[in-house]
């Protein structure tokens, strides 16, 4: 069995990504990591050694979704939800295990908290309803809490945590963490309500908000000219749509159609009416669920020659560019943390190739129940090739998480480079004071955040290239808005589904000189062009027809 697992870990390749030099000894640590969570994991089956459950001098808590909601549970029957009857989620194992690899180097570390240990508490998020108890257990004191205590006087379980995935998700509990300025520092919910701090004072996050996202998806469509666009978002969260509806407002660009997207939606007949209307640019702001439904119906229903514009959340998806068909849906555009530079923070392995029988089959019979505090049947049984495989767009939001902590209780217990002050007593509300004042660069990233918590900027601009194999995603612009607003694009890099050329995506051909513009419907992007009459001219908007004045010239001039 052991034998088999390092040979699995020596065949691990990147299909879809190019090795950052900045980032090799990073991903060396991950893939020691991985290494001894094989020897560890798989043979020493205990309380001691379980996924979930770390000692340490400081304990944080972590929220992740391993298993999907993908039913309603019957109201007749008696029984709560269980995470365990829902589907698994492999990338919210992958979320977890990196919050496992940040920790581990933490301690590691003889400079960052010397002498000082981290542990964790991690909750299987999968429902709001079934996981009210795991925010309770982070927020009590010796398993019980005092009603209105003050906060010089509160030492909940953790001293701060980290998730859950998805704003609806994190809407339920914040109020809960947050009345009494528990930092949560979330790496996957980018609703911009999070950003009032009268709501949630001590709310922080290492992910783009919506609103940063928008304003640059509306970057790339004024960049190529575009007016006639599709906007679907999620019926559960419409906060990117009213964003971007907003935002777009004085631009020149028409929300021609726009949804907001379930697992039960008719997708076929989203796909119809865009096509009716000529909308030749999607933008999909949704999450992976959601737009993976989308492209595999517009694959089905042959959707030809569009430009979808992928959000953060499934921009970098590695299942979707090997579907069969999918080169002829159009171009797919995606944006990401830049520092990624499309490297995921994965178990990396060099050596031998040759894998003699079956990783999984093995572990089967020794995967059950290997935790103490959570049922997760599957986690054992997953591969490390398995589990790199998956979306990877979190990874770096998850790890400036952690060590957005650790820089804070760094501050708290003023450490030197030998020792921290142990005998200081920590309490949350000291840790989100220092977060304010927080600047550290981490792998190549500035680190800081502003009044409301929220990160600094930098994204990537990808292209998905299908056309090859393996497919591949390719840098092809970025976005800073640090120390000010930088947008470019090297259009160079993009290679157009339309012979090459930009595709048209507008309501309307401009009109030529000597025409004007007459409104056609209730887009303002929507017009006919009207041949001027004689004498008379066109003004710089071309919608209104001037008469011209005949005035004598002044021959003194």
């Amino acid at each position: 069995m052991r034998l088999t697992a390092l040979k699995l870990l020596a065949t691990i390749h990147f299909g879809f990504m190019t090795s950052s030099p900045s980032l090799t000894m990073l991903l060396s640590s991950i893939y020691t990591f991985l290494l001894c969570f094989t020897n560890c994991f798989f043979f020493k089956v205990s309380c001691s050694s379980s996924e979930f459950r770390l000692e340490g001098d400081y304990l944080l808590g972590g929220l992740f979704a391993l298993h999907e909601i993908d039913r309603v549970t019957p109201v007749f029957t008696p029984e709560t939800t269980e995470c365990v009857w829902h589907s698994t989620s492999k990338s919210g194992y992958q979320m977890l295990q990196v919050m496992r690899f940040a920790v581990e180097e933490i301690n590691n570390s003889t400079t960052l908290l010397p002498n000082v240990s981290l542990g964790y508490e991690i909750f299987d998020h999968c429902s709001d309803t079934r996981n009210f108890h795991a925010v309770l257990s982070f927020i009590s004191k010796n398993g019980s809490m005092k009603p209105k205590e003050k906060l010089n006087n509160y030492q909940p379980k953790v001293i701060a945590l980290t998730g859950p995935y998805g704003s609806l998700r994190t809407i339920t509990v914040a109020p809960l963490i947050t009345m009494d300025l528990i930092p949560m520092v979330n790496y996957g919910a980018s609703s911009y309500v999070f950003s009032d701090k009268l709501q949630y004072p001590s709310y922080v996050r290492t992910i783009s908000s919506n609103k940063d996202l928008i304003e640059m998806i509306i970057h790339i469509i004024r960049w190529y000219g575009w007016n006639w666009v599709a906007f679907l978002g999620s019926q559960h969260d419409l906060d990117g749509l009213n964003l971007f509806n907003k935002y777009i407002r004085n631009t020149g660009i028409c929300l021609a159609y726009q949804e907001g997207l379930s697992l039960n939606a008719n997708y076929s007949q989203t796909l119809k009416k865009i096509d009716e209307l000529n909308i030749n640019v999607i933008v999909i702001f949704a999450l992976p669920q959601y737009a993976t439904k989308m492209i595999k119906a517009a694959i089905a229903n042959n959707i030809q020659d569009k430009v979808w514009i992928a959000s953060q959340h499934w921009a970098m998806n590695k299942q979707l560019p090997t579907e069969p068909g999918i080169g002829k849906i159009g171009t797919i555009i995606g944006i990401t943390e830049k520092l990624l530079s499309f490297n995921e923070f994965v178990y990396k392995a060099r050596g031998t190739t040759d894998v003699g029988h079956n990783d999984r089959a093995e572990s089967e019979v020794q995967g059950k129940n290997k935790t103490c505090n959570q049922v997760c049947d599957y986690c054992s049984l997953l591969t490390a090739e398995e589990i790199i495989n998956e979306n990877p767009t979190l990874s770096f939001s998850i790890y400036a998480a952690i060590y957005t902590i650790a820089h804070a209780l760094h501050k708290v217990l003023q450490c030197d480079m030998n020792e921290c002050h142990k005998n200081t007593v920590v309490k949350p509300y000291m840790l989100l004071g220092e977060i304010k004042k927080l600047d550290f660069l981490l792998n190549g990233r500035h680190i800081e955040y502003d009044d409301h918590f929220d990160p600094t900027i930098s994204f990537a601009v990808v292209l998905w290239r299908t056309d090859v194999n393996p497919p591949r995603f390719v840098m092809v612009g970025s976005y800073e808005k640090h120390p000010e607003i930088t947008f470019t694009i090297d259009n160079s890099l993009l290679l157009w589904h339309n012979n090459g050329s930009v595709p048209f995506s507008n309501c309307s051909v401009e009109c030529e000189a000597g025409y004007s513009r007459k409104p056609e419907g209730f887009h303002s992007c929507c017009f006919s062009c009207e041949k001027c009459p004689p004498n008379t001219y066109v003004d710089f908007s071309r919608k209104y027809i001037r008469q011209q004045t005949m005035r004598p010239w002044n021959l003194k001039r």
